[in-house]
C-alpha cells in the first residue's frame, strides 16, 4: 500500500510540476500567473524535500555545475542594491531548484506537457490583452483587474520585448507539437493568429526580425518534410500577410498631434524599423510641422500657446504622471460665466508636467525674453502648490522652478506669471506647470505665453525647414545614427565611458558591484535613485565583477552553446528557445538572471551532460 501511495504521488508530482514550472515562465508574459505558481510551486516544493530526504533523487553530480555556480557565486558577491537582492535571490533559488529536479519533467518522453503549458499559458494571456485592448475601445477601462495588468501599453507587463518572446516560442513549440502530429492544424491557425496580433500590437522590433527568421526556418522544413511543413509554411505566410494588414489598419489613420502617446510611439518604431534616422522627439517633431503647415496657421504674439483659450477643448494639453501609481485628476470643466477652466489634482508629491503644452511646436530665440502667465485658484491645498517653468539647463540646474509673481485677480483667483530671457536657442522645449503637491487641488485659466521679440523672428517649429529642425537635435547633441540601435549602443559606449574614468584597476580586475546602475540612472533619466542598465548582460558581467567575472561570464555562454550543439538531437527544441532569449537578452537583459527561462535554459545542457555521462552503458548482448 505504501509503494502504491508512493507512485501515486509520485504520478501527481509529475503532472503538477511542468504546469508550476511554465508559471514560473510565464510570469514574464502575464503577471496573474505568479499567483498560480506559488499555489502549484508550495506543494511540489515539499514532496521534493520529502523524496530527496526519504527516497533519494538522481541529482546530477556538481562538479558538472561548477562553472554555473561560480558564475551565481561572482554575480552575488558585488550585488548592493538590497531590494534586488532579495528578487534575484529568490528567482535564483528557484532556477536551482527546477534545474536538480528537471530529469523528472523535461526528458524527452516527459517533456510535451510542460511545452503544452507554455504555449496554453501564453496564448491565454495573448487573449486577455486582446479582450482588454478591446474593451477599452469601447471605454471599459478595467481598473479593477490593474493589479494584473502592469504594462502601459497593449502588452500585460512592462517589458514588451520579453512579452513578445514567448509568443514567438509558442510558435516555435506549436510548431514542433504539429509536425509530431500531437496539435491540430486548426490549433496551429490559431496560436499564430493571436500570436501575431500580440507581436504587432506590441510593436517589439526584435519579436518582427525573429518572426522573419521563422518564415525561413519554415520554408526549410518544407523542403526536408514536404507533406507536413507545407500546411505549416502556408499558414504563416498567410498570417504574415494578415500581420501587414493589421499594421496598416493600426497606422491608416495618420499621425496627429492629439493622438495618444502610445501610438505615437507604434509611429516611431514603425518609422524607425525601415531606417530612419531620426530620435523620437525629432519624428515627433517633424510630423507635427508637416500637420501644422497644412493648418497655415498665422502667428499671434499675444500668445504662442496655440490653443492656450482653451475654447477647443483640451487639445494643445496633457498631464504626464510621474509614474503609474501618481493617481493625477486632469480633465477640462465649465466655470461660473461658462469659461472653460482645467481642473487638475494628484495623490501624491512629484516631479512632472501636470499641466503640459503640447500643441504648436514653439521655437525659443536667445535673448529673447518669454513670459509664462495664467490664472489660478486653489481648491485645495497651499497658495501655490506648484512649479513653472521649462525644461532647460542653462548652465544652473533645470529651468523648471522659475521664480513666481502672484497677484490677486479677485477674493478666489490669482495671476501666476514667470518669465526668463534664453541663453540659446531651442524648439519644443517641455514647459509651463509642475510638481503640484500631492493632496493639492487646483484650477487653471487664461493661459498664456508672450515673447519682446520685435524682428519677426519664427516662432513656430513649421516655419522651420527640416534642415534647421535637425540642426537643433545636432547642436543639443543627439546621436545621427540609426534609432534602430541607437538607445541600446549609446549605454553600451556609456559602460566603456564608465570603465575608463570611474573604474580603478583594482575594480577593473575584480569589479566594483551594481553601483553602476545609479549612474544609469543618472545618465539616462537625470534621476540616480532610477536604476538603468546597459541592456546587455555581457557588459553588465564586466562592470559588476571586473574582466574575471565577465571572462567567466563569456566562457559560461560558449560552454552552454557548445553542449546544446553536442545534444541538439535530444535537446533540439531547447536549443532553438534557448537562441531566440538569448537574443532578445542580449539587447534587452539586465544580468543573466533578470529573465528567468533564460536562466534556466542555459543551465540545463550542463545538468543532462552530467547526467549521461554518470549514467552506466548497458552491457553487450
Amino acid at each position: 500500500m505504501q509503494i502504491m501511495n508512493n507512485i501515486k504521488s509520485q504520478r501527481i508530482f509529475e503532472k503538477i510540476m511542468p504546469l508550476c514550472l511554465a508559471l514560473f515562465f510565464a510570469r514574464t508574459v502575464f503577471i496573474g500567473y505568479k499567483y498560480l505558481f506559488f499555489a502549484t510551486f508550495v506543494p511540489c516544493f515539499l514532496y521534493s524535500v520529502y523524496v530527496l530526504f526519504k527516497q533519494g533523487v538522481a541529482i546530477p553530480r556538481l562538479k558538472m555545475l561548477l562553472l554555473p555556480v561560480f558564475v551565481v557565486l561572482l554575480f552575488f558577491a558585488h550585488f548592493s542594491p538590497l531590494s534586488n537582492v532579495v528578487k534575484e535571490s529568490v528567482n535564483i533559488a528557484i532556477i536551482v531548484y527546477f534545474v536538480a529536479f528537471s530529469n523528472l519533467y523535461y526528458a524527452d518522453d516527459k517533456c510535451d506537457s510542460f511545452l503544452k503549458w507554455i504555449v496554453r499559458l501564453t496564448l491565454f494571456a495573448g487573449i486577455i490583452a486582446i479582450s482588454r485592448s478591446v474593451l477599452s475601445m469601447m471605454g471599459f477601462t478595467l481598473q479593477h483587474l490593474s493589479v494584473f495588468f502592469e504594462g502601459e501599453r497593449f502588452s500585460l507587463v512592462r517589458d514588451n520585448n520579453f512579452y513578445s518572446l514567448f509568443f514567438i516560442v509558442a510558435i516555435i513549440l506549436t510548431a514542433r507539437l504539429f509536425l509530431q502530429h500531437k496539435v491540430s492544424s486548426f490549433f496551429v491557425f490559431v496560436c499564430v493568429l493571436i500570436s501575431i496580433i500580440n507581436i504587432g500590437a506590441s510593436v517589439s522590433r526584435r519579436a518582427c526580425a525573429l518572426y522573419v527568421l521563422l518564415i525561413v526556418a519554415l520554408m526549410i522544413i518544407v523542403k526536408k518534410r514536404r507533406c507536413e511543413g507545407v500546411f505549416l509554411y502556408n499558414i504563416s505566410i498567410l498570417l504574415a500577410f494578415v500581420f501587414c494588414i493589421i499594421g496598416l489598419f493600426v497606422f491608416s489613420g495618420g499621425y496627429s498631434p492629439n493622438m495618444s502617446y502610445e501610438k505615437k510611439t507604434k509611429l516611431y518604431r514603425l518609422y524607425t524599423f525601415i531606417g530612419k534616422s531620426e530620435s523620437f522627439q525629432e519624428f515627433d517633431l517633424r510630423q507635427r510641422r508637416k500637420y501644422y503647415v497644412r493648418l497655415s496657421q498665422d502667428v499671434d504674439k499675444s500668445n504662442l500657446f496655440y490653443k492656450g483659450d482653451l475654447k477647443n477643448g483640451l487639445i494643445a494639453w496633457e498631464a504626464q504622471p510621474a509614474s503609474s501609481s501618481d493617481n493625477v485628476k486632469f480633465n477640462l470643466v465649465k466655470g461660473e460665466d461658462g469659461e472653460p477652466i482645467i481642473r487638475i489634482e494628484r495623490n501624491i508629491w512629484g516631479g512632472s508636467w501636470q499641466i503640459h503644452y503640447k500643441g504648436r511646436p514653439i521655437v525659443y530665440h536667445k535673448d529673447v525674453t518669454y513670459v509664462i502667465s495664467f490664472a489660478y485658484r486653489v481648491v485645495k491645498g497651499i497658495r501655490n502648490p506648484f512649479n513653472v517653468g521649462w525644461w532647460v539647463n542653462e548652465g544652473h540646474g533645470y529651468l523648471v522652478d522659475l521664480p513666481q509673481t502672484i497677484e490677486s485677480i479677485d477674493s478666489v483667483w490669482n495671476r501666476c506669471s514667470v518669465s526668463y530671457k534664453f541663453k540659446a536657442d531651442y524648439i519644443n522645449l517641455d514647459c509651463f506647470l509642475n510638481s503640484l503637491h500631492g493632496g493639492a487641488e487646483i484650477e487653471v485659466k487664461d493661459i498664456s505665453l508672450t515673447c519682446d521679440d520685435t524682428t519677426g523672428l519664427p516662432m513656430y517649429a513649421d516655419q522651420l525647414s527640416d534642415s534647421v529642425i535637425h540642426s537643433f537635435f545636432v547642436k543639443e547633441g543627439a546621436d545621427t545614427i540609426n534609432y534602430f540601435t541607437a538607445p541600446r549602443t549609446a549605454r553600451w559606449r556609456y559602460a566603456l565611458e564608465l570603465w575608463q574614468t570611474r573604474y580603478t584597476t583594482q575594480q577593473k580586475i575584480f569589479g566594483q558591484g551594481f553601483k553602476y546602475l545609479e549612474w544609469y540612472g543618472e545618465k539616462f533619466y537625470n534621476n540616480p535613485k532610477r536604476y538603468d542598465f546597459p541592456h546587455n548582460p555581457i557588459i553588465s558581467s564586466f562592470l559588476y565583477s571586473g574582466i574575471i567575472g565577465g571572462i567567466v561570464y563569456i566562457i559560461f555562454l560558449i560552454s552552454s552553446l557548445w553542449l546544446y550543439w553536442k545534444k541538439r538531437k535530444t535537446m533540439g527544441i531547447f536549443f532553438i528557445m534557448y537562441l531566440c532569449c538569448m537574443f532578445f537578452c542580449m539587447f534587452s537583459g539586465s544580468s543573466h538572471f533578470s529573465f528567468p527561462l533564460f536562466a534556466f535554459l542555459s543551465f540545463l545542457p550542463f545538468v543532462e551532460y552530467g547526467k549521461q555521462k554518470n549514467e552506466v552503458p548497458e552491457p553487450a548482448q
